[in-house]
């Protein structure tokens, strides 16, 4: 069995509030109901590797002030916590969903928090991961190149790296030359000089994120995925809320490398409040 390192700095509690109406300025909404529970990229991709029945692991930074939903959360499915805690409390995340339309209050992480690399380095450089998967934006003061410096560590370690990230920190981390990257069609403009939209669009893309990486997965959102040129399209799902659904198709291609599956895990994904994991067996009938 494979063992995982799945890398979080910057976790979040995330939060799914239902709002009756699409709200207009100065109303009150009385009948809001709201989910919130521990989340944040890495920490999804490992909650569903474990429950797939990996051995893993989940490192990075978390608050020191409310570690314990966290601590819980982890202990409920097995992962091993190897996180660094810093002082302060972990962000809380929103997403604001209605029948007229939804938004999403992503809030900085760790402001002024610049510890904690060295510490995470160092769990990856111990070694005897097969498989580092690194996930989501850095703090906010953390140096740009802070994922090329833990790929290289992966790298060194001689562990499989898969990292999923964005914008500078992907620019950044992509220099180490990663084994895997999952930007979505926007990301990839950066680094191939276009936003992919049409079948060969992403092809080409492909090609070009082949100088960054071994194996390009490209999501197209609710269309589907590239995976390395190669496209799974999405199962019609009701959309609930979308918060962990690029981390639960990341987390089952690290486990199972089918791309129909995968793509059905991101789709069952969707129909679940506050990136709580979705059934199986809605999976098996989503790849069906």
């Amino acid at each position: 069995m494979k063992k995982f390192l799945c890398i979080c700095l910057s976790p979040a509690i995330d939060g799914t509030v239902r709002l009756p109406a699409w709200p207009t300025d100065g109303c009150i909404l009385k009948d809001a109901h709201d989910v919130y529970a521990p989340g944040g990229k890495g920490l999804n991709v490992a909650r569903w590797l474990a429950l797939r029945g990996a051995s893993v692991a989940c490192g990075g930074l978390l608050g020191a002030d409310n570690a314990t939903p966290f601590e819980k959360e982890m202990a409920k499915y097995g992962i091993e916590d190897r996180f660094t805690r810093v002082p302060g409390l972990t962000r809380v995340n929103e997403m604001f969903v209605s029948p007229q339309g939804s938004f999403k209050v992503n809030r900085p992480a760790f402001p002024g928090v610049t510890a904690g690399l060295d510490e995470t380095a160092a769990l990856i450089a111990v070694g005897g991961w097969d498989c580092v998967v690194m996930s989501g934006s850095l703090p906010r003061d953390y140096p740009a190149d802070a994922y090329r410096t833990l790929v290289e560590a992966a790298r060194k370690a001689g562990a499989e790296t898969i990292l999923d990230a964005s914008g500078a920190a992907l620019a950044e981390g992509v220099k180490a030359h990663p084994d895997v990257i999952k930007p979505n069609a926007d990301e990839c403009a950066p680094l191939v000089g276009f936003v992919p939209s049409s079948p060969d669009d992403f092809r080409r893309a492909t090609e070009a994120l082949r100088a960054f990486c071994r194996t390009p997965i490209i999501s197209d959102g609710a269309g589907g995925c590239w995976f390395d040129g190669v496209f799974a399209a999405a199962p019609e799902v009701e959309v609930l809320d979308t918060t962990a659904a690029g981390d639960t198709l990341l987390a089952e291609w690290c486990f199972s490398r089918d791309p129909r599956r995968s793509v059905a895990a991101g789709s069952a994904s969707c129909t679940m409040p506050g990136g709580a994991p979705p059934d199986y067996s809605l999976v098996e009938r989503l790849t069906a």
